[in-house]
């Protein structure tokens, strides 16, 4: 799916990330990257709001485990657990997240998945502002298999 459509997907199934103006500007692969800017994403110091930071790390992990799972043919609801942000640093400017899945547990996350029909995995996003780390985001994420609750793919 090209970012266009997935930003398209996004907009569309989480309308929090439609009104912070996020949009996805790579993704595939076992990859994503989200950028948002600052204005309707700002706090009353002229920073990005941590709640916003937190916003665009989940959304980050939760396409990238649906991304995955699209990618292995596989169709299952994907929700978040467990959400935990580390803040480094004020955000002053246009924000990303971006992430990959864990390589080396996705294997077994779809295996789960598959013979228990339902599976969790821990993703972690990088929070990225003028090039430097700002914030980092863990998000445990629940696969349940079967019919999504999500708009269907473009």
């Amino acid at each position: 799916m090209s970012p266009a459509a997935y930003t398209e997907f996004l907009h569309r199934n989480i309308p929090l990330v439609a009104a912070m103006q996020a949009r996805v500007v790579a993704c595939g692969h076992g990859g994503i990257e989200l950028r948002a800017p600052l204005e309707p994403n700002r706090n009353h110091r002229g920073t990005a709001f941590g709640g916003s930071l937190a916003v665009l790390g989940i959304a980050a992990g939760w396409a990238l485990v649906e991304q995955g799972l699209r990618e292995a043919g596989v169709r299952a609801r994907v929700v978040i657990q467990k959400s935990e942000c580390e803040y480094f640093e004020p955000v002053a400017e246009e924000f990303s997240a971006s992430g990959t899945l864990p390589a080396q547990e996705w294997p077994q996350f779809l295996d789960t998945l598959r013979k228990r029909g339902k599976a969790r995995i821990a993703v972690e996003a990088e929070l990225r502002c003028a090039g430097r780390s700002a914030v980092r985001h863990r998000g445990t994420f629940v696969a349940i298999e079967g019919e999504t609750k999500s708009e269907t793919s473009p």
